[in-house]
């Protein structure tokens, strides 16, 4: 049974991922004292190879949010964003008051605050819409490129790769959201997907 998804599957993801990230909006809202558009999520599935090259060029400097979790399939889910926009996400958090010496010694609790709000978000909508419940470990910032970010060595691990804009009034962020899955795990996203689809799925 191959791990990759398709068409319709992918569409499935899209409008699961849509409803957890408009319900993400509000909050986020809140969060960076701005109303907050985020664009319709675009699915894709790739290699950790092929997603680092979609996170940007080698090398340069990305955070991201890490939030592990675990359920009727295991992974880890991140938000991640470009270096260069990092610390104008903390200021829009923290307020623009804030020194700019300062940002840095509030930036992990500021990222990992709104990491927090968009991966719970993602988190809950594919825990309802799919029926399974997932448990979530605390989750923690890491910077560096984009290997780093993604965390595992195994470049033939296929990961849910989602691409978010995120739109302020001041402003315009990019951001990525990715589930890094083992090939198991995606198997049995795609099983969750098919039941929810109404599709036949293959006994274990």
């Amino acid at each position: 049974m191959t791990a990759k998804l398709d068409a319709e599957q992918i569409d499935a993801l899209s409008e699961i991922f849509n409803i957890g990230v408009g319900k993400a909006a509000a909050a986020m809202g809140r969060l960076m004292h701005d109303e907050v558009l985020l664009s319709v999520p675009h699915v894709s599935i790739f290699t950790v190879s092929e997603a680092a090259q979609q996170l940007g060029a080698a090398g340069s400097t990305m955070h991201g949010i890490r939030q592990p979790f675990r359920g009727v399939f295991n992974g880890d889910a991140l938000l991640i964003f470009p270096g260069d926009k990092s610390l104008e996400i903390v200021r829009i958090v923290a307020g623009q008051s804030v020194p700019g010496e300062d940002l840095s010694a509030i930036e992990q609790d500021a990222m990992s605050e709104l990491g927090n709000v968009m991966l719970s978000a993602c988190l809950a909508a594919l825990a309802d819409l799919l029926g399974n419940e997932f448990e979530l470990s605390p989750p923690r910032v890491d910077v560096g490129d984009s290997r780093t970010i993604l965390g595992t060595r195994i470049q033939n691990h296929l990961v849910v790769f989602l691409h978010i804009r995120f739109e302020l009034l001041s402003s315009q962020i990019e951001g990525f959201v990715v589930f890094v899955l083992n090939t198991t795990s995606l198997v049995a996203l795609r099983a969750a997907v098919d039941r929810l689809l109404g599709r036949p799925v293959p006994a274990d």
